[in-house]
């Protein structure tokens, strides 16, 4: 892995500021079933997110402009995260990046946000602040048009059952048909694990007649 510190100008505050970013790296093996890159790239996450130091604007680059009033960083659900407590920082980041999504109405970044964040507390074996992150990702799937992407709506199995929905699970994609035979083989796998109350990470190496290198 190699990573460089470049500087950045926020787009909220005009301050600039450096930010450590990953300028090249190899990953080999088999993701996890929510797709979370094996190593070493899972393990550069505090990379992933970046905050101003001035004003607190979380985004993956702090470029890239906030399409709402800033005096939305001084407000309580960015500064109490929504209500998800968490004393981790990168945690916090990430929630703070997902909300700031938000309301750029970009929803697949803030459902992904919300993802890195439960990886964070997966890794901390934070449980429960796992499922709250989990919990918001799939709110944001229910109520956006997101879901209609195949990508997301296989994703969406694994969030049900992480957070041991597993009879959501089963009813919703025990007969759900998709085109791409990797991803019916993932669907399918995912109803298997719900049926046994599995709710534990697995990855896509786990999958019958699937291989990786």
């Amino acid at each position: 892995m190699e990573t460089e510190i470049k500087e950045f100008r926020c787009s909220v505050c005009g301050i600039k500021s450096q930010h450590t970013i990953v300028t090249k790296i190899q990953a080999k093996g088999a993701p996890d079933m929510d797709l979370r890159p094996p190593e070493p790239h899972r393990s550069t996450m505090e990379y992933w997110v970046m905050e101003c130091p001035e004003c607190g604007y979380c985004n993956g680059s702090i470029e890239t402009p906030l399409d709402t009033d800033k005096s939305y960083l001084d407000g309580r659900e960015y500064k109490t995260l929504g209500g998800l407590e968490t004393g981790n920082p990168l945690v916090s980041k990430f929630v703070r990046k997902a909300l700031v999504c938000l309301k750029n109405r970009d929803y697949a970044e803030a459902i992904q946000s919300y993802l890195y964040g439960a990886w964070v507390c997966d890794d901390a074996e934070d449980t429960e602040t796992a499922k709250e992150c989990r919990t918001e990702a799939l709110s944001i799937m229910d109520n956006s048009t997101v879901i209609d992407d195949d990508n997301f709506y296989l994703l969406r199995a694994d969030l049900l059952r992480r957070n041991g929905q597993f009879e959501k699970v089963i009813s919703d994609y025990g007969e759900r048909f998709f085109k791409v035979p990797l991803m019916l083989l993932a669907s399918q796998y995912q109803v298997k694990l719900a049926g046994k109350k599995d709710d534990s990470v697995h990855k896509m190496s786990e999958i019958p007649s699937v291989k990786y290198e």
